[in-house]
């Protein structure tokens, strides 16, 4: 992860890292055209459970 963050632990969120080595089939689609996309709900994501959490 970036900036030496921890991983945070959740059966739900995984980073775009984690998703792209589950899904080796991407591999072969352009990541430019979907990595802003995971990159995206990633912060959501992040938001909405640092929301949840404070």
């Amino acid at each position: 992860m970036l900036g030496g963050e921890d991983k945070m632990d959740s059966k739900y969120y995984i980073t775009w890292e984690e998703y792209l080595a589950d899904h080796p089939e991407l591999e072969r689609k352009s990541k430019q055209a979907i990595e802003p996309k995971i990159q995206k709900y990633e912060d959501i994501m992040f938001t909405f459970i640092m929301d949840l959490v404070l």
